[in-house]
């Protein structure tokens, strides 16, 4: 369990060392405690073995480590983001796909940003906010409470505005996870599984687009933000139709950039299980979960 004071010191140490020494002890660190966490390990290993079933075990067990080192390298990152300066968080990250990014804001009905848990999304969204201002960010609310809302006063300092996610009213998040479990099945990776429609619904009410966006880590430690082509959609009079197809592209989407780097694709919970499963220890992932324009 992820204590309120163990996190605050680590915390601490990382967002005061250099980058790659920190990273370094990040290491040292994961090298300990990826073994201990058996029940995560094995979701991970289950859920990439879904993406690449033909993969055998020792190099999907391979796969596994270097996806749980850049889960630790994007916890680091969350860590120091707060004290980097616009111009040293610029440096770390490259946009693609601006022009859709453009198309979508151009309707002037806010954006809908919908993306897997990949890369450090905090740092692409933080880049996002010092271009355009403030960000409307759903995040899964992890416990202790206190915890929470330490990390949604760091989230705040990167010009992101968090709101927990909710049974009720209309909230939007990570369309990789079903957390609430009140989602709609669709297959994934060729089999059915649970997913978040909230997304689809505000944006046949709304008439915003929805813009697909991935973030990715290189071989240099930096970032590279990839915008697709927005989604615009078009209510008909067959509403769960609408929300079906939209579901499709996006899960589409997913696929295609999960598969292309699976080991970025850090879900330390199990996508496909036959029960809704209330997971015993929160692991929250750094990448925001979604964000949503004014």
């Amino acid at each position: 369990m992820i204590t309120y004071l163990g996190f605050r010191l680590i915390e601490g140490v990382i967002a005061r060392l250099p980058r790659r020494l920190a990273y370094a002890v990040g290491v040292i660190v994961s090298m300990l405690a990826f073994p201990l966490l058996s029940r995560q390990r094995r979701a991970l290993e289950s859920n990439l073995h879904h993406v690449l079933p033909e993969m055998p075990g020792p190099q999907l067990r391979k796969l596994a480590w270097r996806n749980w080192l850049n889960y630790t390298k994007a916890w680091i990152d969350f860590f120091k983001i707060p004290r980097m300066d616009r111009r040293r968080l610029g440096g770390l990250l490259t946009p693609y796909g601006l022009e859709n990014l453009d198309a979508a804001m151009a309707r002037g009905l806010g954006v809908i940003v919908v993306a897997p848990h990949m890369g450090s999304w905090e740092l692409a969204a933080a880049s996002w906010a010092a271009s355009f201002g403030e960000i409307g960010v759903m995040a899964e609310q992890i416990e202790p409470r206190r915890l929470f809302d330490h990390v949604s006063r760091v989230r705040s300092k990167m010009n992101l505005r968090i709101i927990p996610l909710s049974r009720t009213g209309a909230r939007v998040l990570a369309m990789d996870r079903d957390i609430l479990n009140t989602g709609q099945r669709f297959k994934f990776f060729g089999r059915l599984t649970s997913f978040p429609t909230g997304p689809v619904e505000i944006a046949l009410k709304t008439g915003a687009p929805i813009l697909p966006a991935f973030c990715i880590r290189d071989e240099n430690d930096a970032y590279i933000a990839i915008g697709d082509p927005p989604l615009f959609l078009t209510p008909s009079e067959d509403h769960a139709a609408d929300v079906r197809s939209a579901m499709e592209q996006i899960l589409a989407t997913f696929e295609r950039y999960i598969k292309r780097y699976p080991d970025q694709w850090h879900v330390l919970e199990p996508i496909w299980q036959e029960k809704p499963v209330v997971p015993v220890v929160t692991i929250p992932s750094p990448p925001a979960q979604a964000a949503v324009g004014d």
